[in-house]
């Protein structure tokens, strides 16, 4: 599949339109997405207001299947990006607050969330797990120690975990509202593994990384922002893909 496509190219493939979710005879063709109105893209979407987005955006997350995304890079280049299906579409006045950055809360009906389904998985074995129940194990405990350590500061947690937006808990207060990436180990030392996706998180203002020690038996959290964690940790690349020059 061609890397750019013109504008011409664009319409072309994906049938026309001016939403940025492109439907043709009842069927989604593909996705345009402007940066400038989605500084979040491709995992997360602002849908604007009106029927036809609207209706649009749950007939993407009613499709079973994913479709070609595209963002717009340059005034006559849209940029490949793979393919996508969406996960939820979330239209809460929290998750709505939370997403829509600069846009006004009367333009945005809600907000949409992607994955890519063509995306290189990375298994990493070790740190600190024996085995895949044991690593379940100790995912859940830390999640849960998280999010009964923030309760007990005021916050109100909701879980975003199979919505691949870069961060596990959404935890919201009268004053702050956090984008909570949780991580725990069964060691005492601070150490965890991280994905492309929670990595270009870091300069979110919002994110944080709550990082449990001891996580099944007894369990210790550090809370980091995402300079905290660059300036307190090294960073190791543990795979490489490779691609045709």
């Amino acid at each position: 599949m061609p890397q750019f496509l013109s504008n011409k190219e664009l319409s072309q493939k994906l049938a026309g339109g001016d939403d940025f979710i492109r439907t043709k005879d009842g069927q989604v063709k593909g996705l345009a997405i402007r940066p400038d109105l989605n500084p979040e893209a491709p995992e997360i979407i602002v849908v604007g207001s009106g029927p036809r987005r609207e209706r649009n955006a749950k007939l993407f997350l009613n499709c079973s299947d994913a479709v070609p995304a595209y963002i717009k890079r340059d005034t006559d280049k849209w940029k490949y990006l793979g393919n996508y299906r969406a996960t939820a579409y979330r239209t809460d006045r929290k998750t709505i607050e939370a997403h829509r950055h600069k846009r006004p809360r009367k333009d945005v009906a809600g907000i949409l969330f992607l994955d890519a389904t063509d995306k290189v998985l990375i298994k990493v074995y070790g740190g600190g797990y024996s085995d895949l129940q044991t690593r379940k194990e100790v995912e859940a405990s830390a999640i849960k120690f998280v999010k009964n350590s923030l309760k007990s500061q005021g916050y109100k947690i909701e879980d975003r975990q199979r919505e691949n937006c870069g961060y596990d808990l959404l935890a919201v207060s009268d004053t702050q509202i956090l984008k909570v990436e949780v991580k725990g180990t069964v060691a005492s030392e601070q150490r965890f593994f991280i994905t492309r996706n929670e990595r270009s998180s870091l300069a979110d203002s919002k994110w944080r990384l709550a990082l449990v020690t001891s996580a099944r038996d007894n369990p210790r959290l550090t809370i980091l922002t995402g300079k905290e964690i660059e300036r307190q940790f090294a960073f190791d690349a543990l795979a490489w893909v490779g691609r045709v020059n």
